[in-house]
C-alpha cells in the first residue's frame, strides 16, 4: 500500500513538472499571440525549454541595475566596414530606449587573437567573454561587443551571439546577418540580435509564452518571426529590474524606432502601448 502511494505521488510530481507553465502577467487585448508549437528545426524543437514566469524571475536573484552600475557600453571589434554604416549608433539608440540608460560607444579595438580557433575559423565566445570581464568598466550595467567575425560556442556549428546571465558581458556577430540585398531586413536582424543578447545580461532567459523578442532562434528566418518587443511577462521582468514604468518606456522606444527608420516596428510598439494602457496591467 505504501509502495503504491509513493508511486502515485512520484507520478503526480512528474505530471506537475512536465506540465507547461502559464504566463503570470496579464496580456489584455488581442495584440499578444501565444507562442505556437515549434516547427521542425526551430529552437524549441532542438532545445526544449520550460520558460520562466515573472514570479520565478524575481526569486532567481537576477543581475540588476544599481545606482553605481547605470551605463551601457558597446565595444566594437570590427575588422571591415559594415554594409550598415550607422550600425553602432543605431544599436546604441535602441539599447538606450530599451533599457532607459545612457549608452557609450567605446573606441574600436582589434578582436582578441587568442580567442581564434584556426580549425573552425571562428572566435571562441568563452575567450572573448574573459576579455570583456577583465576590462568591464566599474559603472557598467553591461558591455556588449560587436564583431563581424564568426563565433564558436560549444558544439554549435556557429552562434549569432551570446549574453552572459551572470557577468554583464556579451558579444554579437554580424557575420551571417549583415548580408543580402534587403537592407531593412539586415538592419532589423542586427538590432534585434543586439537587444536580445543585451536582455540576457539582465538574466532574462528565452521566453516560451508569447511571440516575444526573447524567443530562442536557430536561424535568421526564425528570428524574423519575433517582434521587436518584449511580451508582457518579459517586459514586467525588465521594468521591475530597472525600476521603469511600462508606458514611459514604450514612448521612448517608439521615438527611438522612428529616429532609426523602423517605422513599422514603431507602429507595433504603439499598438503594444495602447493595449497596455487600456488594460492597466498589461
Amino acid at each position: 500500500m505504501i509502495g503504491a502511494m509513493r508511486f502515485a505521488a512520484a507520478l503526480l510530481l512528474l505530471v506537475v513538472l512536465a506540465a507547461p507553465k502559464s504566463p503570470d502577467v496579464e496580456a489584455p487585448g488581442d495584440f499578444w499571440r501565444r507562442l505556437p508549437a515549434p516547427r521542425k528545426g526551430d529552437w524549441l524543437a532542438v532545445f526544449p525549454e520550460k520558460g520562466q514566469t515573472f514570479a520565478e524571475y524575481k526569486r532567481a536573484d537576477p543581475v540588476r541595475g544599481s545606482e553605481t552600475r547605470r551605463r551601457i557600453y558597446l565595444q566594437p571589434w570590427l575588422t571591415r566596414p559594415s554594409t550598415e554604416p550607422n550600425l553602432l549608433s543605431t544599436i546604441a539608440d535602441l539599447l538606450g530606449a530599451w533599457f532607459g540608460r545612457e549608452v557609450t560607444i567605446l573606441e574600436p579595438q582589434p578582436i582578441p587573437r587568442r580567442a581564434y580557433e584556426p580549425d573552425r575559423r571562428q572566435y571562441r565566445v568563452t575567450a572573448l567573454a574573459a576579455r570583456l570581464i577583465a576590462t568591464l568598466p566599474d559603472d557598467a550595467l553591461f558591455v556588449l561587443a560587436v564583431t563581424d567575425r564568426e563565433l564558436a560556442l560549444g558544439k554549435l556549428a556557429y552562434a549569432f551571439g551570446w549574453g552572459s546571465m551572470e557577468h554583464r558581458v556579451g558579444v554579437m556577430s554580424t557575420h551571417r546577418l549583415d548580408v543580402g540585398p534587403d537592407r531593412e531586413l539586415r538592419r532589423r536582424r542586427l538590432v534585434a540580435l543586439a537587444v536580445h543578447e543585451a536582455s540576457h545580461m539582465l538574466s532574462l532567459p528565452h521566453c516560451t509564452f508569447y511571440r516575444c523578442l526573447m524567443n530562442g532562434a536557430r536561424t535568421p528566418e526564425e528570428s524574423d518571426r519575433r517582434p521587436l518587443l518584449l511580451c508582457p511577462v518579459c517586459r514586467a521582468k525588465l521594468c521591475w529590474n530597472l525600476e521603469m514604468e511600462p508606458l514611459p518606456r514604450y514612448r521612448a522606444l517608439i521615438s527611438a524606432l522612428d529616429r532609426t527608420s523602423f517605422s513599422g516596428e514603431a507602429r507595433n510598439a504603439q499598438r503594444a502601448m495602447d493595449v497596455t494602457e487600456g488594460g492597466k496591467k498589461g
